[in-house]
């Protein structure tokens, strides 16, 4: 049994303890935490007061905006609080008070790095917020992926203002204006690739650029003269990332045909019309089409789907002192006409080497092999004017050997019947098939550069370029009897 007195001191300590439970459940939070107050102000990268920013304790609900001065009076349950600055059109913020209750915070435009982005202008580079001209670039990896062995084929539709208009013919230089045609001098853009004047970059891997700008303002093209005025394209090849060394291979291969072909009459429609050809002219003898009884469709009998294969490996390392960049491509193009075909070695090589730190040498070299496509680009327009009677395979002949006194047999195409095919038509098929493989075009162009910078004051830089642009074409061709 407890005695009075017992009782009556566990009762008081019961009451103390639910008077304890009570304050913690209905005092205001306020009561129960320490209230730490900070004051800031919030300003811009002109050092001048930013209004109306939300100023928040992360993790609470507890927050205020600052005033049309930029500052703020805020009071946080922690000494060591995060809050959370932001506003429309500005970077958020995290700062750490550690301790601190005074404190000033610079917010900086959310679009900073995009007026920031660095473009080549001329033999430099700057800031894209700087220039007053107009300026469109596009990224590497837009011109490497297409299947195009010229790099200009695939800005085709990619800019404003920028005129592509592609050759079927494999290997073929693309015809581009900017902003129209002139009427004086050249019409094609001024290429500049790494500060070098080219003619053209037919010389270049698609897969070796980094990037590519099109400068279509004059008012950005002074630096450039007279040459600059039908406008400039200035191609950054790649080089290595600082500290990486990476090793990179791919390839693409695709397919091409001829679409929308023109469609031409028949055998039975081309007797049809040309009989009333005859009769319409007063000609009432009929036409003797004796041997004649084939019904070929001669732009079919010229063209075939053509195959494109691109293989490409680089390697590239970068340390303090010198980075480096090797390229190898070889690509593989097939026209749409028969026995139409590109073949393209490359070979790409950079490099940097820092002698200290205000002196750099490097160089750059490119190097191109091509097999240089059968120019047949005539055959369509010949392909078209024969008669569909003709046939476009071969047929055993027994003739005599032009180099021998014997008599041989051999397969040989048909010839035309002169007195209804028009002056100067002929079967396209003789001369592709007897000429393609006996005529020999190679190209080997070599475009390089060795280059010093010194940089002896803060912001100036000299730089000497040594630039040397070689190319061998050999050709060769012969006819057979």
């Amino acid at each position: 049994m407890l005695s009075n007195k017992s009782f009556c001191k566990k009762k008081n300590r019961n009451r103390i303890f639910h008077l304890i439970l009570f304050s913690l459940f209905f005092l205001p939070p306020s009561l129960l935490a320490q209230s730490n107050t900070v004051k800031g102000k919030v300003v811009g990268t002109d050092a001048l007061g930013i209004d109306a920013v939300s100023v928040i304790q992360k993790g609470t609900t507890r927050g205020t905006t600052t005033s049309a001065d930029g500052t703020f009076s805020l009071s946080v349950t922690n000494p060591n609080a995060i809050l959370e600055i932001s506003s429309l059109g500005y970077q958020t913020q995290d700062i750490a008070l550690k301790g601190r209750m005074d404190i000033t915070v610079t917010l900086q435009a959310s679009v900073a790095k995009e007026l920031e982005q660095i473009v080549v202008v001329g033999y430099g580079t700057a800031n894209k917020r700087d220039l007053t001209g107009s300026i469109v670039k596009i990224s590497g990896k837009e011109i490497a992926d297409k299947p195009n062995t010229n790099p200009i084929a695939s800005l085709q539709s990619k800019v404003a203002g920028l005129s592509v208009v592609n050759n079927g013919t494999p290997g073929s230089a693309p015809d581009i204006r900017i902003r129209g045609t002139v009427s004086i001098g050249q019409v094609h853009p001024l290429y500049v690739v790494d500060g070098i004047f080219n003619d053209n970059i037919d010389y270049l891997n698609p897969a070796d650029i980094e990037s590519i700008e099109i400068l279509k303002d004059p008012s950005s093209l002074a630096i450039f003269g007279v040459k600059g005025a039908t406008g400039v394209i200035a191609v950054t090849t790649k080089s290595a990332k600082a500290g990486q060394v990476v090793v990179n291979f791919n390839t693409s291969y695709g397919f091409k045909k001829l679409i929308d072909k023109i469609k031409f009459a028949d055998a039975n429609l081309f007797k049809t019309l040309f009989a009333e050809e005859n009769v319409n002219i007063g000609n009432l003898n009929p036409i003797d089409y004796t041997g004649m009884t084939a019904n070929t469709d001669w732009i079919d009998a010229v063209t075939r789907t053509g195959h494109f294969s691109s293989n490409n490996l680089s390697v590239s390392g970068s340390s303090e002192k010198n980075k480096f960049h090797l390229g190898l491509g070889y690509i593989s193009d097939e026209g749409i006409i028969v026995r139409q075909k590109l073949e393209k070695m490359l070979l790409s090589f950079r490099d940097e080497f820092k002698l200290n730190k205000n002196i750099k040498v490097g160089l750059n070299l490119n190097v191109e092999k091509q097999k240089l496509p059968y120019g047949v680009d005539w055959a369509l327009d010949v392909a078209r004017k024969v008669m569909p009677q003709i046939s476009s395979g071969t047929m055993p002949f027994k003739i005599k050997d032009p180099y021998n006194p014997d008599s041989i047999n051999t397969n040989l195409y048909s010839g035309l019947n002169v007195a209804l095919q028009n002056s100067g038509v002929v079967n396209p098929l003789i001369q592709i098939e007897n000429e393609w493989d006996k005529t020999i075009n190679t190209e080997f162009r070599t475009v390089g550069s060795i280059y010093a910078e010194i940089n002896f004051l803060k912001d100036f830089t000299f730089r000497s370029t040594f630039y040397a642009d070689r190319s061998n074409v050999n050709s060769r061709q012969y006819t057979p009897i």
